[in-house]
């Protein structure tokens, strides 16, 4: 027999929040409207007015200040976390190679070496500024110029900089700004990541990223079988 004070429907969720829930609070927390949220997660502003909804209810906090301030992660998250060793909570690293000319570079890349576009920003047909590269195990992504050249605080390193995909962006800026790194402050960029620069000691550059929302703001390219 049912519980007297339960109904049926879709399990409850572990978590205090949904996924859903989850993404648009996340949206939020980088500083999006409603309609960018929207936008970025591929649903209406009236369901991200819904999960807002939904949100201050479950916590008890009226202000969209208040939400970015709480504290809360995903229990899933938080679980993985404490699975991880200590240090930072790097994902993945690829090197970002700088090229004055995209087009001759992956003529080169993509023609001569035999690698395969697999991802790139912006949408084609637009020539891309930035685009990732694989073939086998190998991994690399290419960007036409600095988007911030004009910044004194952002590292000169060479034409190569190391890359590091992260969980936890604000704390490891945090870590680096109390052991005086000096790393650029942290910018929400237009295909969907935020990141920051620091140099380490040999001056060597490193893009510190993390993708807070699920879909990353670039074209992926699909099998050729998902093309037909």
């Amino acid at each position: 027999m049912p519980h007297p004070y339960t109904r049926p429907g879709r399990p409850r969720h572990p978590d205090i929040l949904t996924p859903a829930e989850w993404r648009v609070l996340a949206g939020l927390r980088d500083g999006l409207a409603n309609a960018e949220i929207a936008t970025a997660g591929g649903c209406s502003v009236e369901t991200v007015r819904f999960h807002l909804r939904n949100i201050r209810d479950k916590l008890g906090l009226r202000s969209r200040q208040a939400l970015r301030d709480w504290p809360g992660r995903p229990v899933e998250r938080l679980a993985a976390a404490e699975r991880e060793p200590r240090g930072w909570r790097i994902r993945e690293q690829i090197p970002l190679i700088a090229v004055p000319d995209m087009p001759r570079a992956l003529a080169f890349y993509e023609g001569l070496l035999g690698m395969e576009v697999v991802a790139c920003w912006p949408d084609p047909p637009a020539v891309p500024g930035w685009a990732a590269l694989a073939a086998g195990a190998a991994r690399l992504m290419l960007h036409q110029g600095h988007h911030r050249r004009d910044d004194a605080a952002r590292p000169r390193g060479g034409p190569i900089t190391l890359t590091l995909y992260v969980d936890g962006l604000d704390a490891i800026h945090a870590s680096l700004l109390a052991a005086k790194a000096s790393p650029t402050t942290i910018e929400r960029m237009p295909y969907g990541a935020r990141e920051f620069y620091v140099s380490d000691p040999n001056g060597n550059e490193l893009a510190i990223v993390e993708f807070a929302l699920s879909d990353p703001g670039y074209t992926i390219k699909r099998d050729r079988e998902d093309q037909a």
